[in-house]
Formats: structure tokens, sequence, C-alpha cells
């Protein structure tokens, strides 16, 4: 009779530790830790660029508009989004970072430096801003394999820092 009274118990200790251990697995991730439950969309306006790149207006605006689709935790829309994602692209460098053995140039990096706002229009404020998002990649001239050898290809690494950052920051947290 013991044996009958423990075998209930002892799988009801089971089922007990099998939940503790789910509801603690549930609240080490979750979708939308952060993300205010009444922001439903956001809108991604064309950035503004204080830089002579002209090109950068079009590729980050791009960037940002498609992260957030693939995303799909805010719908993207052109008007009345519950969220607006401003950025502005306020400095823009391409410049030797390394030489070779007989003192040309050889390595550049692509800095970008973006100020950004997420703006909350539902309650009229602002949920995070950032003066300084930069992203950073270098290139390799005469590089080959999986080394990036133009000034384009540095300049898309770093606007996915850029893009990854603003993204973590509107669905992950503060």
């Amino acid at each position: 009779m013991l044996r009958a009274l423990g075998a209930p118990t002892h799988a009801r200790a089971a089922r007990s530790a099998l939940a503790a251990a789910l509801a603690l697995g549930g609240c080490a991730y979750t979708f939308n830790p952060s993300l205010p439950s009444h922001l439903k969309s956001v809108q991604v306006p064309v950035v503004e660029n204080r830089t002579l790149e002209v090109a950068l207006t079009e590729e980050l605006t791009r960037a940002l508009t498609d992260r957030f689709v693939a995303n799909n935790q805010l719908r993207v829309v052109q008007k009345d989004a519950d969220a607006v994602l401003e950025a502005e692209i306020t400095g823009y460098e391409n410049r030797v970072f390394g030489f070779n053995a007989e003192q040309q140039a050889q390595e550049y990096i692509v800095l970008m430096v973006v100020k950004m706002t997420l703006r909350d229009r539902v309650r009229g404020k602002d949920l995070w801003s950032e003066e300084n998002v930069r992203g950073v990649a270098s290139y390799f001239v005469g590089g080959s394999g999986q080394t990036v050898t133009t000034e384009e290809g540095a300049r898309v690494l770093a606007i996915k820092q850029v893009v990854d950052f603003a993204l973590s920051r509107t669905v992950e947290g503060w």
C-alpha cells in the first residue's frame, strides 16, 4: 500500500519539477519581452542623410524596412503606424586602415554613424533614442576568398550592424 501511495506522489513531484523547468525556461526567453503590447505597427520614413554619400539614404531605408518586415513582430506600414523609427545618417567615412610591406594602402575601414529614435505615436513619447549608432566594417584591396574587397561590400556590412541594432533595441529591450 505504501508503494501505491508513493507512485502517485513521485509522479506528481516529477510533473511539478517538469512544470517548474518549463516555467523557468519560458522566463529565459520570450518573443516580445519589452515591446509594449499596444504597438502593432511601425513606419520607417526615408532616412535623412547629412553626408555626401547620396546612395546611403536609399540603402539604409530599404535595409531597415526589409529587416522589420522579415522579423514580423511589428507590421511595417506607410502611414498611421503605432510607432515611427526615425533615422539620420550623421557621418560616413571610408579611410585607409592598413598598409602592405610596400607602404601601399591595403586595408580600408568604412564607418557609418546614425542617429535613431523610436517614437511611440500612441502614447506620444520616445521609446528610445541613440545619437551614435555605429556600423563599422573593413575591406582589403586585392583580397580573395571570404574577404570583403570593395567599399560597397563593407558598406553593406556596416548597414547590417546599424539595422540589427535598431531591430534589437526595438523588439528585445533596453
